[in-house]
């Protein structure tokens, strides 16, 4: 298995909202002071309770597996156990 990549993620949401309910009115970044700062910005520019702004964080990891040969008669599922057998404790 190849390099492991972590990406640090905040969802900003108004109105006390969790990002599942707040649609289209959020917004993302990498870094929680830059997130923060916008939020509150953000809040006064549109009228909205600074005080209801909440900042939810998650992680996003990508991994890269090993390349696996395929071609023209390629079975898939196949080649997709193949790359899943990667994660299999040993």
């Amino acid at each position: 298995m190849q390099q492991i990549e972590q990406h640090n993620e905040y969802i900003i949401t108004f109105d006390n909202q969790t990002p599942d309910q707040a649609g289209p009115d959020y917004f993302t970044s990498s870094d929680y002071d830059y997130a923060k700062a916008e939020a509150y910005k953000l809040a006064h520019q549109l009228g909205r309770d600074p005080d209801k702004i909440k900042i939810f964080y998650r992680i996003a990891i990508t991994v890269n597996t090993n390349w696996v040969e395929v071609g023209d008669d390629t079975n898939y599922e196949e080649a997709i156990q193949q790359i899943y057998d990667e994660f299999k404790p040993l």
